[in-house]
């Protein structure tokens, strides 16, 4: 039967290694993409995504929190980016309200400035970072 996770246990972070079944797996990948790896905190696991253009992270700090901010604000990504690699979801970091996003340059439609721009014009929006995620 073909597998569908791998998985090991670790007595220590200075323990842990990717399992070789997991580079083989992930060698595949870079034959015809980049490997985008996060490590979620709040979700306390680590992920794998092929990449096949330059990554942005964006972080937005939201307050105050409604359901209709996080609809808002999802239409305004949806403006600009064809597609989210990877999404936090909402999270709470003492009194602050974060979402933070992964997206590929590729599936951008607008500009970095641009996107900052249509993000700023959310009164609720407090902070907007986004930077190139890097090696």
């Amino acid at each position: 039967m073909e597998e569908l996770t791998y998985s090991s246990i670790y007595k220590s972070a200075d323990d842990t290694k990717i399992e070789d079944q997991v580079k083989v797996a992930l060698s595949e990948i870079t034959k015809s993409s980049n490997i985008l790896s996060i490590y979620s905190m709040n979700a306390r696991a680590i992920y794998f995504f092929p990449v096949a253009s330059d990554v942005y992270q964006l972080s937005i700090q939201i307050f105050p929190l409604t359901p209709e901010i996080v609809a808002q604000i999802m239409t305004k990504v949806s403006e600009f980016s064809t597609k989210v690699i990877y999404s936090t979801g909402l999270c709470l970091v003492e009194n602050r309200c974060f979402w933070e996003g992964f997206l590929q340059e590729k599936d951008l439609t607008k500009d970095i400035e641009e996107i900052k721009m249509i993000l700023e014009s959310i009164a609720e929006v407090k902070g907007i970072t986004i930077e190139k995620v890097t090696k």
